[in-house]
């Protein structure tokens, strides 16, 4: 494990005095931090299995974006009942990245995931001999579901990426330095180089494998392909639900709710004959509900085609049968990503879906005399366990086990605990995806497993969220909160052990604490402000976020969080004191944003705790959208440092990534980017059209005449809508208000490249060390340069 000190960077080091060998936290610091990732224990009880995560300054490559961060790990090992302690789980590369798969079903073997350069691959390790196989697959990354899945001991199915190319999570990160070079090269010799929009139809999605692999010997062999993104293997083992992912719908009327909608269907794989079959009633599918019943013979899903959607049950053989409840409408909530969903399962036999008849809302049997509603479950129950008779469903935070013809049972308080056949994907939100138990906490507070089925409750000590070895009565899981979060420790009853400890420097550094700030009528905030030097109190900067009010002091201000985006602890360090406001939802996003911010700032400096003249903002993404609006709200903002946000909404519609432009992706832009506008983040309700008053009061481009703040404008070259920044620094420049605008190359939505991140506060903090200084501000500060000059660094 590595472990060093980076030097100081000069320019964040200057912090308020700390007693003692206490230093503030220094953006090196943060760089240098490693971090637990996945954390299980096989099925057997005997071995634990854990990822550290590199450095941020100690990754092999940063093109990757956000999945370098994730998949450059280190995978180690320790057994539970031995005290040799942790040791590296198999031999590893300097120069590449392992992750954790799933145990096979009794835990003698692990899949493991390595990424090396742009290379993803899949192998096995034996437990017992900590010997690794190798494949020459490239596996997908389980976004939505599953990528790999066990049959047996020896032997799991996987989909993979032709010919070992990377899978498109992956790829996609990277696509504009992978192929521009090659075309550029092709348009230099004149030959024909472009990326065509609507001339044709949409270009095919990505193909995949599926495939059935050896575990023992690596050799494998391919069962189908197609435009497959998730799948679900029966409990017998013998066939395969394949969701094959198709075109993008129709887009909405400019009146209708948006929805980010694929025609997707249905693929069967016999595993025996390897016949394939594609039930023709199974289109436009839910991509939340692909549930296998008990016995093998039957697969849920859900068909959102058209006004009603349906609840259908398809046999092996591809035979398709209406099993919705009669008088009930399936629910469709949407999803993050804007794409409508369903949640339904199996009891016992007996299909079950939430939904509405006349009068309710709830979940329903479908049973043989009509719709039978589950009444004691509340209508926003889900379900989390399923087994061969009953089902376990979370109602108002308690467990319920539910069966098909008995009454319910309350189990307990809802608990967690890690899945070793984990991680799952985004289906995992809305299906058991086979979890066939919950955990409740009992009366002491101790973690117990209890399955859907009737049977003897298995209880262990230890935190909620852990990884358990219920053979073993241990438990294990990193630190909640604080320097414990850098400790890894197994509970086994009464007694603590700690197993493996990071980021020792953090011992060292000095974390201002958080202060609750409560304004009038509700509004309130956490401030956290450095010592005070001199008689005046320090100037402060917001960090505003619409929509989030905080309940507790924001995790991201932990050095543990990693967050290199908006890490207030460096502005801290920096004498400045930095303030989160409660930001409610309100009527309209725009409406009164100054005036909820100032009340907060205002309740902190008539405690005499910041000074209210001297006022910074600083924002991301959305809270890059809410500085540069509200600095056009009120005079009183002097600062605003804005990341990779969106300043006129109008022109938002479609906005597209350089990768995403040169995949040809408008259409998923335009759905993507309607979906955020109108019926998600920004909540504009109706299309542009429909309200362009709405549109421009939520926009800081059309109000660029009354901001009076300086701004600097800070934009990822490889994120979305550049044009956005581009805009609202010409429209600064030709009003004559002071500006500057800094591209962070190689960059998406966030920071990932460490010398970017240092250029990045070097310049945000000199420029409100510029703006928010105590003495006049320079007389020519309609033209406020940027450091350094401008120009390609």
């Amino acid at each position: 494990m590595r472990k060093r000190l980076l030097g100081a960077l000069a320019a964040l080091t200057l912090g308020c005095p700390t007693t003692g060998a206490s230093e503030p936290l220094t953006l090196d610091t943060l760089l240098g931090l490693e971090s637990f990732g996945r954390i299980a224990i096989d099925p057997s009880g005997a071995v634990i299995v854990f990822e550290e995560r590199r450095a941020r300054d100690d990754l092999p490559r940063y093109d990757l974006q956000p999945e370098g961060a994730l998949r450059y790990a280190r995978l180690y090992r320790a057994d539970i009942e031995r005290s040799a302690g942790v040791r590296p789980l198999l031999p590893m590369d300097e120069d590449a990245g392992y992750t954790a798969g799933p145990f096979s079903p009794e835990g003698g073997k692990l899949i493991v995931f390595r990424l090396r350069a742009l290379e993803y691959r899949i192998g096995v390790v034996d437990m017992v001999t900590g010997g690794v196989v190798w494949t020459d697959l490239s596996p997908e990354t389980g976004a939505w579901g599953r990528s790999v899945e066990w049959l047996s001991e020896d032997a799991f199915v996987m989909l993979g990426m032709p010919d070992g190319v990377l899978p498109p999570r992956l790829a996609d990160t990277n696509r504009t330095q992978r192929e521009l070079p090659r075309l550029w090269d092709q348009a230099a010799r004149g030959e024909a180089t472009f990326v065509a929009v609507g001339l044709g139809p949409e270009p095919e999605r990505p193909l995949r494998d599926l495939w059935r692999v050896d575990a023992r010997t690596g050799a494998a062999t391919r069962l189908a392909r197609g435009p497959f993104f998730d799948f679900e293997a029966s409990p017998d083992g013998r066939h395969i639900a394949l969701l094959v992912d198709g075109p993008l719908q129709t887009l909405p009327s400019p009146g209708s709710a948006t929805e980010f909608r694929r025609s997707r269907s249905l693929r069967m794989v016999d595993l025996k004959s390897g016949q394939t079959r594609d039930p023709p009633e199974a289109q436009d599918i839910s991509t939340s509900v692909m549930t296998w019943s008990p016995a093998s013979d039957a697969l849920l899903i859900a068909a959102i085609d058209g006004d009603r959607p349906r609840l259908l049950s398809i046999d092996p053989a591809g035979a398709a049968r209406d099993v919705t409840p009669p008088d009930v409408t399936p629910a469709v909530p949407l999803d993050f990503h804007g794409s409508p969903t369903a949640e339904a399962g199996w009891i016992g036999h007996t299909p079950v879906v939430r939904g509405r008849d006349r009068d309710d809302e709830g979940w329903f049997l479908s049973g043989d005399s009509g719709a039978v509603k589950l009444a004691d479950l509340a209508p926003d129950a889900r379900l989390v366990a399923q087994g061969r008779r009953g089902a376990l469903f979370v109602s108002r935070g308690r467990v319920i086990r539910q069966s098909a013809d008995g009454p319910p049972e309350d189990l307990g308080a809802l608990a967690s605990v890690v899945r070793p056949d984990g991680p799952l994907g985004q289906r995992a939100q809305a299906s058991p995806m086979k979890q066939g138990s919950a955990v409740v906490l009992d009366q002491t507070g101790r973690l117990c497993r209890t399955s859907a089925d009737q049977g003897p409750m298995d209880c262990v000590a230890g935190p909620s969220g852990a990884a358990v070895s219920w053979s073993h009565g241990v438990a294990v899981a990193r630190g909640a909160e604080g320097r414990a979060a850098n400790h890894l420790t197994a509970t086994r009853g009464a007694s603590f052990e700690t197993i493996w400890s990071l980021n020792p420097e953090l011992d060292g550094v000095d974390l201002t604490p958080a202060r609750r700030i409560d304004g009038p009528d509700g509004a309130g905030g956490w401030l956290y402000a450095p010592a005070r030097q001199g008689a005046h109190p320090p100037p402060v900067v917001v960090t505003p976020y619409p929509d989030r009010v905080y309940s507790t002091p924001p995790p991201t201000m932990r050095p543990e969080a990693g967050n290199l985006t908006l890490n207030g602890q460096l502005l801290v360090a920096a004498g400045y004191a930095v303030l989160y406001p409660d930001l409610p939802v309100g009527p309209e996003p725009a409406d009164g944003l100054a005036d909820r911010i100032l009340a907060v700032v205002d309740a902190a400096a008539n405690d005499g705790l910041v000074d209210g003249d001297r006022i910074g903002l600083w924002g991301h993404s959305f809270g890059a959208w809410a500085v540069v609006l509200s600095a056009a709200q009120s005079p009183r903002f002097k600062a605003v440092v804005a990341l990779n946000g969106s300043y006129n909404l109008a022109g938002s519609l479609g906005r597209l990534s350089s990768h995403a432009r040169l995949a040809g992706e408008n259409d998923a832009a335009i759905m993507g980017t309607a979906r955020w506008l109108e019926a998600g983040q920004v909540a504009m309700r109706a299309s542009y059209w429909s309200d362009p008053e709405r549109y421009r009061r939520g926009s800081a481009f059309e109000q660029a005449n009354q901001i009076s703040a300086a701004v600097l404008l800070v934009h990822g070259e490889m994120d979305h809508g550049t044009g956005e920044a581009e805009g609202m620094y010409a429209a600064l420049r030709r009003l004559g208000h002071p500006a500057a605008l800094l591209y962070l190359i190689g960059e998406d939505h966030s920071l990932h490249n460490p010398g970017n991140a240092r250029i990045y506060y070097r310049q945000l903090i000199d420029w409100f060390d510029r703006h928010l200084a105590m003495t006049e501000p320079p007389i020519a500060t309609s033209i406020a340069g940027s450091r350094p000059p401008s120009g390609p660094g």
